[in-house]
């Protein structure tokens, strides 16, 4: 191996040219405004963004930028007066710059000062009269002061400036059905219904309050005259006799150890590159002839990538074991197949393989080793593929699509719509007969364009899925890039036409580096398709994660500010102050993203977090089989006595939605159930399949326990299962997606209940499953096995008398199971098998199931309130072992996702809305909170000798951002009680006559906001 040093201008992606002659002062006020804001963008860290925000100020303290950030960073934590002061300040000091007067109109607008927020959407018009959001709040407020006639001309203007605004349209539909212009109204209507139906799959909502100077002002960066150093690169000749046309490499690490290896290929040869440099022997590929295309994926999740060979005879699978690869699979039927592509296509968290060519194929992962031929589900553009790349074109977005270029024809790009919908567009932009594809944020805009480096390097722009060239693009100068010599720099690959494979080292002594390598837990362990982006004082970068340690030049900077991860499911998670000249290992945070609203009642000191609600309603929850569950629509929430307290002669419970979801509540009813005191009262409610459990209550007035419980692997839990105390039968193996192994829990419970009116209570909750992991576990051929309860018979064989004994619908919940006449002998033996994660805490047996003794008395709310409140801390076992925790009195603003797209319900009085079943719902967003009063003297006095508890009725649906639920990127379509199922028919509609079209009207006016904004900063508007 020979080495020749030589330089090259440095052309790594940076968002700015900045150099290096930045002063220590300047690079410590470009990490405080990172860190700002990151905090501003963080979960529970709106603190930390006003003290870094502050700091910065205290650095330029003539600064109109940090003037402007400081007080949106105050207006996070609600010290609104010194926000304010902040705005006002750095209005005056520049009065052209218009995010003051945007941003202080906005507060005015909430604090229902009229006059001032007309005075400012004025000034704002004033300086970017283009900018139809401004004139859009101007209509309004005017509209709020109820005038009419001037909000008009402004949203007709705002109309004007941006036709696909619906709330545009959606105001000036009311205000000409006001006005009695049916022919305007209806027109106005059909365009924003237009606009609603285009952009139901859209990952970021329409947001009436956001603009381009809405957000932190983030200005473009001066560019430094310096020039950037010229990076210094050693080039090593690896090998010779590469067919410079018809050859390819890809990066992968194929021990898992955290570097990047290098695997070459042409038609008749395969050579695997340890690091770059060192060729390992694997003597499955050496006889492989007639290579059309190689693809590396981790199909069983082990951690270490496998790979697809393509040759003419077919497609056959290597399973890699522990760095050696071995024939596992030969595909059937794939001989006209020319490029292979792994993707998660239906994102049930396993790898599926596309094959491109003349006879494409589609082969689904089952997620046990085999594969299924799906290729009816994809379409598929024939023609003589070269090269694929899978990414996403837009931002926020779960979604994964691939961009295909082709011998005989233009490229094609397969738009991922979700629930394995895909559609294929063509690219003009990309001719026929190019290859080595590759993804990179080129023009910094936070979306990824294209660069194809064969035949020669072009790159292509991105505009939201549509391409054109972009001549002047820094793109990097090869597909292969990868520390291959493990000191942190960034090295890349290259075929020279002469047919040498060449790797060219970092040789630069004075920049520094980091690598950032993430391993999934809920995600792949390889996180194929995570987005990772760095920023560090002016320096950013994007880049698309595949398994291998990504590179980023920090130039001479000590650290970087923020690393941002967006994983494949779409949660992001921000890590800060990362050394510079480090290897970062970085795991999944265990996050939370859908689940259900959270019930927190008043106990007469503080809220008290009680249990999630709706866990018996997921609207549009994928079966796995194709199909989606069927939902019951209403639950009853047991609420002891203890946890409300009356206050100024009223209960008060609010409802709040914490999670990536929309809630749609339709009636929200207290209980009073008074009851002697020596009995405790539970209900019949739970989740099961139907028929759904019918109103019924159950009175214990003695616990008769277990005297013997044991786990299948004969693990004794009995003392587990004797009380309330958050320690459960848990040693059943269960993977981090609430899948278990199929397991049993016996419970003996004596001589008991020899009546056979027993009912059996059960206090637990479950670690559920969203409906991409039920998709993956019904392809492998297991499913899921909801519990089942059996008992023995006079033989002493376990005979199941309970196909679908229910279960706790989320959090800690208590659930009967009605045994009456269901024992089969004088044995009282119990026995609960399933294959969910369900943690039960106590179980008991009433001995007899009659009615008991109650008295029921319903309470309306005398008032419900809609309002964004924010998200409450949340306490996560790392081991999810515990079920999660809400802390009400500690409250963020932002989350680690935007809400679902669409139109909610408006803030403030709710309360027609929740009183009966009538199809008008309350439809909350993530951060929104419905505060409930219930009036204390509407309940009779209690007798002597009883005790209160009470039921919380909440009838409704949820339904989460799932990439497998239906509809899960979208508030509509909404369900209605009459529904046949979710999604219904095409012949079924939510319905249209005047009391629901004016609930439309009134009460859905509010567009979902926009919490996470972009790591990279924008440069215009």
């Amino acid at each position: 191996m020979r080495a020749l040093s030589i330089a090259i201008p440095f052309v790594a992606v940076l968002v700015l040219a900045m150099g290096t002659n930045l002063t220590p002062k300047d690079e410590k006020l470009w990490q405080y405004r990172n860190l700002g804001k990151a905090f501003y963008e963080n979960l529970d860290t709106h603190t930390q963004a006003v003290e870094a925000l502050h700091a910065a100020l205290e650095l330029a303290p003539n600064s109109v930028r940090e003037h402007v950030n400081y007080g949106l960073a105050l207006l996070r934590v609600d010290k609104n007066e010194e926000a304010v002061a902040q705005l006002l300040a750095a209005q005056k000091q520049d009065p052209s710059l218009p995010h003051t007067w945007f941003n202080l109109a906005i507060y005015y607008k909430h604090a229902g000062d009229y006059d001032k927020a007309i005075q400012q959407l004025r000034g704002m018009i004033r300086l970017v009269p283009t900018e139809p959001v401004a004139h859009y709040n101007l209509g309004a407020v005017l509209r709020s002061k109820g005038d009419l006639e001037a909000a008009l001309p402004e949203f007709v203007e705002a109309e004007k400036l941006n036709p696909n605004l619906a709330g545009a349209h959606f105001q000036l539909f009311t205000l000409y059905q006001r006005m009695h212009k049916s022919e305007d109204a209806a027109r106005e209507r059909r365009l924003f219904e237009g606009i609603k139906q285009r952009n139901e799959g859209a990952a970021v909502p329409e947001d009436m309050e956001w603009c381009f100077y809405a957000e932190l002002y983030d200005p473009p960066d001066p560019r430094h005259s310096a020039e950037d150093e010229a990076t210094k690169y050693e080039d090593h000749v690896v090998s010779t006799g590469w067919d410079p046309v018809h050859s390819g490499m890809l990066l992968l690490d194929v021990e898992g150890s955290g570097h990047a290896d290098l695997l070459v290929w042409s038609r008749y040869r395969v050579v695997l590159y340890k690091q770059g440099s060192e060729s390992i022997s694997q003597p499955a590929l050496y006889s492989l002839r007639d290579i059309r295309s190689i693809a590396a994926g981790d199909y069983d999740n082990d951690g270490l990538p496998d790979l697809c060979i393509v040759t003419a005879s077919g497609a056959t699978l290597f399973h890699n074991n522990r760095g050696t690869f071995a024939k596992a699979l030969r595909l059937p039927d794939t001989e006209n197949v020319t490029t292979a592509l792994w993707l998660d296509y239906d994102h049930d968290y396993d790898v599926d393989l596309l094959l491109f060519g003349p006879d494409p194929k589609l082969m689904r992962n089952n997620g046990n080793g085999t594969f299924e031929n799906r290729t009816s589900d994809f379409p598929f553009v024939k023609g003589q593929a070269l090269d694929a790349v899978a990414f996403a074109i837009r931002g926020d977005t779960t979604a994964r699509d691939v961009i295909v270029s082709y011998a005989n024809r233009p490229g094609v790009l397969y738009v991922d719509h979700l629930n394995e919908h895909f559609e294929a567009k063509d690219v003009p932009a990309l001719p026929p007969g190019v290859s080595l594809l590759d993804t990179q944020d080129f023009n910094h805009d936070g979306l990824f364009g294209l660069v194809r480096y064969r035949p020669e390097r072009r790159a292509l722009e991105n505009h939201s899925g549509q391409f054109t060239a972009a001549p002047n693009a820094r793109t990097a100068r090869s597909k292969i890039r990868a520390d291959f010599n493990g000191d942190n720099r960034e090295d890349y690959a290259r075929i020279l036409p002469d047919g040498s494979l060449h790797i060219y080292t970092n040789a630069s002594p004075s920049q520094r580096w980091s690598t950032v390598r993430i391993g999934g837990i809920k995600n792949l362990k390889l996180a194929p398709g995570a987005t990772v982006e760095m920023k560090s004082g002016a320096y950013y970068d994007k880049r698309v994660y595949d398994g291998v340690p990504l590179p980023f030049a920090l130039d001479n900077r000590a650290d970087a500010d923020t690393v941002r991860i967006t994983w494949p499911n779409g949660l992001i998670q921000n890590e800060v102050h990362q050394k510079a000249n480090a290897a970062l290992n970085i795991a999944e945070a265990q996050r939370l993203s859908g689940s259900c609203p959270m019930i927190f009642t008043w106990n007469g000191r503080n809220f008290q977090f009680i249990t999630d609600v709706l866990g018996v309603a997921p609207l549009g929850a994928s079966s796995g089989d194709g199909h989606y569950f069927p939902v019951d629509h209403d639950e009853y929430i047991q609420i002891p006595g203890s946890a409300l307290h009356a206050e100024n002669g009223e209960y008060r419970i609010n409802i709040t939605e914490e999670l990536h979801e929309v809630s749609y509540l339709d009636k929200v009813q207290l209980i009073a159930l008074d009851h002697p005191a020596d009995e405790s009262i539970y209900t019949n409610d739970k989740f099961k399949s139907p028929p759904y459990p019918e109103f019924r209550l159950f009175a214990a007035r003695e616990k008769i326990h277990a005297l013997r419980a044991t786990e299948g692997d004969g693990t004794d839990v009995t003392a587990r299962l004797a009380r309330i105390d958050q320690t459960y039968p848990d040693t059943f193996r269960h993977n981090e997606a609430g899948v278990a192994e199929l397991h049993t829990l016996d419970l003996d419970f004596g001589d008991s209940a020899l009546n056979n009116k027993a009912a059996l209570v059960l206090n637990g909750w479950v670690d559920w499953a969203d409906g991409s992991t039920f998709l993956g576990a019904s392809q492998n051929g297991k499913g899921l096995v909801f519990p089942y309860l059996q008992v023995k018979d006079a033989a002493g064989n376990w005979k199941t008398v309970v196909d679908d004994m229910g279960m706790p619908s989320g959090k800690p919940k208590s659930i009967v199971v009605d045994l009456r006449n269901k024992f089969l002998s004088s044995a009282r033996q119990v026995r609960i098998v399933t294959n969910l994660c369900i943690y039960w805490d106590e179980a008991f047996l009433i001995d007899d199931s009659a009615v008991p003794t109650v008295r029921v008395t319903p309470v309306n709310a005398n008032a419900a309130d809609l309002h964004f409140r924010g998200f409450s801390r949340a306490i996560i076992d790392p081991k999810r072992q515990q079920p999660e925790q809400f802390v009400y009195q500690d409250v963020s603003f932002v989350s680690n996702w935007n809400p679902t797209p669409g139109f909610y319900t408006r803030y403030g009085d709710v309360r027609p809305l929740v009183t009966d079943i009538d199809d008008r719902l309350v439809i909350m967003a993530s951060g929104d909170e419905l505060s409930l009063k219930f009036r204390a003297a509407n309940l009779p006095a209690l007798p002597d000798g009883w005790a209160r508890d009470f039921l919380l009725l909440v009838d409704g649906w949820a339904k989460d951002a799932d990439a497998n639920t239906a509809y899960s990127q979208s508030v509509t379509p909404l369900p209605f009680h009459a529904m046949s199922a979710y999604p219904y028919r095409a012949d079924e509609h939510f319905p249209e006559d005047p009391v629901h079209r004016e609930y439309v009207r009134e009460y859905l006016t509010r567009p979902a906001l926009h919490l996470m904004r972009p790591l990279a900063p924008v440069h215009g508007n």
